[in-house]
């Protein structure tokens, strides 16, 4: 409010002077102090417009009106600047000009605007600068322009009242034409960049670059970049492995978010994300996907390579593993699959196995089953390598019975030494009481160093 204020009273000075002078240089000052008049409300109407949220129709808000703001201001300029070289043409060559009064006063008028207009455009091109304005960009520019083009119709009118020249006055209109075209013209080229959805130099580049630097990132897809207004909308399509779970895929996006925000503080900014194949991938991973893939779960995969070909095994889970037929189906289909979507395996097998994830209501029956755990302890006071046992139990779930116990290992021994005495001492444990026991399902040994305890 307070520029259009300021606009209105160095117009009106402004066209005084002209009046008082003829002087074509002062003329082109009017048409210049006018359009700011015009520009200041349009300038006030589009901001106001562009601060309004997105809505339905408007999903990236409004802001995009402060650059046909601008654009329209340009226009403006152009077409004053075409009556004030019509009329520089008529003075030069068709001796068609007035005659040019210059006083001290009028002099004193243009320095009294230029000095408002210096106020005015610092302080225009502060706040656009800090909110990425482009019609208070396009104002800021206007009263810069005012500054410089007042400075020249000075000096032409100097030089006119010397008596040094007759056309300075002329000649003075037409640089300050030749610098209103000039600079509109950048305003324009800027906003046209910005209603085309122009990628600022150097961005895109630089999203890239830093992108692939999170820790995670295996590739990007796309980047699109567009700004309106103050708001440069970045939308993202990165590429992350397909082993990582969902939950650290989106650790994955939010730091990529965060770094985009340090780089670009003003930006709107969406990631997604896509699984890709990485060459980190192991056959164990390829074949776990694939059976994710395929709506199952599996464990204790193990693939191993002879002479030329890949032999791989691994237990899967099955809901009802009680219809074999129906299993079995289901494991052979797998099978194919698997071999289909990764044809370095030569041989695979599968176990079934019942699902993991149940949860059964179980029964504590150790307190009757004193034949199984004296058989379990006799197994194991025969195996030289255990230290020591405890904690045997023996449970029913879902009409089968399990058999779990610690055992205590010397500490010198490797993971792999243990694993193959646990190993042997499941099976040994497992063959000796199914007899006896036929509902027997597992047996499950619990591995501690002596240090532990």
């Amino acid at each position: 409010m307070q520029s259009l204020f300021a606009a209105i009273v160095i117009t009106l000075i402004k066209i005084i002077a002209a009046y008082a002078s003829g002087s074509l240089g002062v003329l082109s000052e009017v048409f210049n102090s006018g359009i700011d008049i015009f520009v200041a409300l349009v300038t006030m109407l589009s901001i106001r417009y562009s601060a309004k949220p997105p809505d339905e129709d408007h999903n990236y808000g409004h802001e995009k009106i402060e650059s046909f703001s601008a654009l329209f201001q340009v226009l403006i300029l152009f077409i004053t600047s075409s009556y004030i070289i019509y009329e520089a043409i008529q003075r030069l060559f068709f001796d068609k000009g007035n005659e040019v009064h210059v006083s001290l006063w009028i002099i004193a008028a243009l320095v009294i605007s230029m000095v408002i207009d210096f106020y005015r455009a610092r302080a225009l091109k502060k706040i656009a600068n800090e909110t990425h304005s482009k019609a208070l960009e396009a104002d800021a520019l206007h009263f810069s322009v005012d500054i410089l083009s007042s400075s020249i119709v000075i000096v032409g009118l100097i030089i006119t009242y010397l008596g040094i020249s007759k056309t300075a006055d002329t000649i003075a209109a037409i640089l300050v034409t030749v610098i209103i075209i000039r600079l509109g013209y950048n305003l324009a080229k800027k906003s046209f960049d910005s209603l085309m959805d122009r990628v600022p130099d150097g961005l895109y580049e630089k999203l890239r670059l830093e992108s692939l630097l999170i820790n995670g990132v295996e590739g990007i897809k796309s980047i699109r970049i567009r700004n309106a207004g103050s708001l440069i909308f970045i939308d993202m399509t990165i590429e992350i492995s397909r082993l990582v779970p969902f939950s650290k895929a989106h650790d994955i996006m939010d730091n990529l978010e965060r770094r985009i925000t340090e780089l670009v503080p003003n930006g709107d900014i969406v990631v997604h994300s896509e699984p890709v194949i990485t060459k980190n991938e192991t056959i164990n991973d390829k074949i776990r996907m694939v059976v994710g893939e395929a709506g199952l779960k599996c464990h204790d995969i193990f693939s191993h390579k002879i002479d030329n070909e890949i032999y791989s095994e691994l237990h899967v889970e099955i809901d009802n593993t009680n219809d074999l037929y129906k299993a079995h189906n289901i494991i052979s289909d797998l099978e194919k699959r698997i071999k289909d979507e990764i044809d370095i395996i030569s041989h695979i097998k599968i176990h079934i196995d019942e699902p993991s994830d149940l949860v059964f209501d179980t029964r504590d029956i150790t307190p009757f089953s004193n034949d199984i755990v004296r058989e379990v302890e006799t197994i194991l006071s025969e195996c030289r390598d255990v230290v020591s046992s405890n904690e045997i139990q023996v449970v029913s779930s879902n009409g089968k019975i399990r058999v779990s116990l610690n055992c205590i290992f010397k500490d010198d021994y490797s993971f792999d030494e243990v694993h193959d005495i646990v190993t042997i001492l499941e099976s040994k444990i497992f063959l000796n009481l199914k007899e006896n026991h036929p509902r027997l399902a597992n047996v499950m040994i619990h591995a501690e160093p002596s240090g532990s305890i």
